[in-house]
């Protein structure tokens, strides 16, 4: 106990002193998000939509996700105080309602891509409705609508209800993942569904997702608005930091929706045709070697 004590007062010295700078360590991974997460971004909605013109459904979901974190990216709060405060002040800059509005959208697009393989599992032969009714112009402005109105609680003081709001997807995403497991493979008829490690293996990243990056910021504004937040100072300081990661795990979902290199080649023809083309050389010059073998042979 007072090994920990003595570590947590160096670290609160060193934090005081300016030998360590939370504004530092969250600036350099603004960059690392922005030069890496933001290619990662544009060239996974580039693949979605590439693999919606070979006649597969849109998803709508996942790029309303990525597009989420374009607002992540591009909106983050000039200073950072760790203690969630500023969620509770009508005085927000525009980065700042930017950065919390990709954050908040993000995570309600998060439950809606961990429905979507719910029911794909539990409910197919309902997939072609939920299709059309993922595209629907009304369902996407409501979807879009929800994460305005719960920043607005924010923005108008109500921090505890914007809390709340941001912890309930937490049992969905739960019972999502659960009831998929169960539906895929502890069943004596498991669902009829190509790609279950898939599907399960989105639901498993979309769990971990909220639950390590964004679950700690809701923790820490709910306690805050309880006036707790002086026993978890530090808490509001990692929760900060996780913040800012989201734009490199979110790529990922688009990775397990896809084939893998099949869909990225498709995606690029040239790369497409080069490969076709060292596979016909290849292919030429085995026969070509079969066929002296055999002439050898003859003779």
């Amino acid at each position: 106990m007072e090994t920990t004590g003595i570590l947590v007062n160096n670290i609160t010295t060193l934090l005081n002193n300016g030998t360590i700078s939370i504004n530092n360590v969250q600036e350099i991974i603004r960059w690392i998000t922005f030069a890496v997460g933001l290619p990662s971004i544009g060239f996974s909605i580039y693949l979605m939509g590439m693999q919606a013109k070979t006649g597969k459904a849109a998803p709508v979901y996942l790029i309303s996700l990525l597009a989420s974190d374009i607002f992540n990216i591009l909106g983050r709060p000039k200073s950072s105080t760790g203690d969630g405060q500023h969620m509770s002040m009508s005085s927000m800059d525009i980065s700042s309602l930017m950065f919390y509005f990709g954050i908040i959208s993000n995570i309600v697009f998060l439950v809606c891509v961990a429905q979507e393989r719910y029911l794909l599992v539990t409910c197919p032969q309902y997939n072609a409705f939920c299709v059309k009714l993922k595209q629907s112009s009304m369902i996407s402005l409501a979807i879009w609508a929800a994460p305005f109105a719960i920043l607005f609680l924010a923005y108008q003081g109500y921090v505890i209800l914007f809390a709340i709001s941001l912890l309930l997807p937490l049992p969905f995403l739960v019972f999502f993942f659960l009831d998929s497991f169960r539906a895929l493979w502890c069943t004596r008829r498991p669902a009829c569904v190509s790609n279950r490690n898939k599907i399960l293996g989105m639901q498993a990243v979309i769990l971990s997702n909220y639950t390590m990056l964004y679950l700690p910021f809701v923790l820490n504004t709910l306690l805050t608005a309880l006036s707790l937040g002086s026993y978890v100072y530090y808490l509001g300081l990692v929760s900060d930091l996780l913040l800012y990661l989201g734009p490199l795990v979110d790529p990922l979902l688009s990775v397990l929706l896809t084939n893998g290199m099949a869909d990225i080649l498709k995606a690029f023809p040239c790369c497409a045709r080069r490969t076709n083309t060292q596979e016909e050389v290849q292919t030429v010059d085995n026969d070509t070697v079969e066929t002296v073998s055999g002439t050898l042979t003859l003779f």
